[in-house]
């Protein structure tokens, strides 16, 4: 069970980052690709060990933060990301920056991937767009602990440009939410489509973006259903 336990776990990683393998793979870049496998193959098995409790900064309106972290062990990647940072300017390899934010990318958006029970949203006193706002609102602060470290090593290292790729961090895992609540009863369905939304906006320049407004919508209109149901 254990073993089976972990090929899954592997699993859901690797579709997580499909879309990042297909960019990868189109630039060649096989030896980047072995590296996040042995970087996530690290993880699973680090999450089998019995270390000390973590105290997260996270907000608590989205719990799965701290239940993410503490299941997937996540903060051990934070390390690893600081150090190809310091390398990507050694080295001047941008290939290794853009591996950092596909990392913080995959980290913020695992929360997103699980779900809180309906009995939960339907006695929540919020509106349903109320409370979807509050989702974002506890994504984007939760995200924001995440990535500063990694934002004050760009600024000490003066790599101002490659800050602006830091936007693209808060954005994806809000997308994510989105679909989250859109397919909130098919777990796989959501996986399937998110991947597919964001690889889709990589490869046509972002043209599916123009969906968000409907799903935006759609979403509210899910959760409103939730609270009724």
């Amino acid at each position: 069970m254990k073993k089976n336990y972990k090929v899954i776990l592997f699993t859901e990683y690797f579709i997580y980052s499909f879309p990042f393998y297909v960019v990868l793979l189109l630039k060649k870049e096989f030896v980047f690709i072995i590296a996040i496998w042995m970087v996530k193959l690290l993880l699973i098995n680090l999450s089998g060990f019995n270390l000390k409790v973590i105290k997260y900064p996270f907000n608590t309106f989205n719990i799965y933060w701290h239940i993410s972290f503490r299941k997937y062990r996540l903060i051990y990647m934070l390390p690893l990301l600081l150090v190809l940072v310091f390398m990507a300017e050694n080295s001047k390899n941008q290939n290794l920056l853009y591996a950092v934010f596909l990392g913080l990318c995959i980290i913020a958006c695992t929360p997103s991937f699980e779900r809180e029970k309906i009995e939960e949203i339907k006695y929540n006193t919020f509106s349903a767009e109320k409370y979807l706002l509050y989702q974002f609102r506890n994504s984007v602060i939760n995200t924001a602990y995440l990535v500063s470290p990694i934002l004050i090593l760009l600024c000490f290292l003066y790599m101002w440009e490659k800050m602006l790729f830091i936007v693209f961090i808060f954005i994806i895992p809000l997308l994510n939410l989105m679909f989250r609540y859109i397919y909130f009863k098919n777990n796989l369905l959501q996986q399937i489509l998110f991947i597919f939304f964001i690889a889709s906006s990589i490869l046509l320049f972002g043209v599916p973006l123009l969906a968000v407004p409907f799903m935006y919508k759609k979403a509210i209109k899910t959760i409103n259903e939730l609270k009724t149901c």
